[in-house]
């Protein structure tokens, strides 16, 4: 329950924070991949089945990967509001499930879910570093 309230509240606070940029700051998933395998996190494409973190929000099917053996979900939206609208419709979908521990990224248009079953504040969770480093590290527009 704990895990749920934690999710739900940071994708609101994110939800929150208001940022207009023009469509010259899409990134694009391939993007975010390079970017990744440049900064050390070794992705390999894979399926998982019936995993919520991999369902479709709004339009967008994610791109699915393992990391360390964990799944690993990119979505690649075509606005930020777009984004938006797909964390809130993650959230309402999952208010009354019990998750296991995930880690969530943004940068501008792209959503990531790294699920990692290890405790949130964690030290110990592998590529966590490096995957914020990444994504920081991409040029936009």
């Amino acid at each position: 329950m704990k895990m749920i309230f934690s999710v739900s509240l940071l994708l609101f606070l994110a939800a929150c924070l208001p940022v207009q940029v023009d469509e010259s700051s899409h990134i694009t998933e391939e993007e975010v991949v390079t970017a990744l395998q440049d900064n050390g996190v070794n992705l390999i494409e894979a399926e998982f089945k019936k995993n919520i973190f991999g369902s479709k929000l709004g339009d967008v099917k994610p791109r699915t990967y393992e990391v360390n053996e964990k799944p690993f979900f990119i979505f690649e939206f075509k606005s930020d509001n777009d984004l938006d609208k797909g964390k809130n419709e993650f959230a309402k979908k999952t208010e009354t499930m019990d998750l296991v521990s995930a880690s969530t990224f943004e940068k501008r248009n792209i959503l990531i879910f790294y699920v990692h079953e290890q405790d949130v504040n964690s030290i110990s969770v592998p590529f966590i570093k490096e995957i914020q480093e990444a994504l920081d590290n991409i040029i936009e527009g």
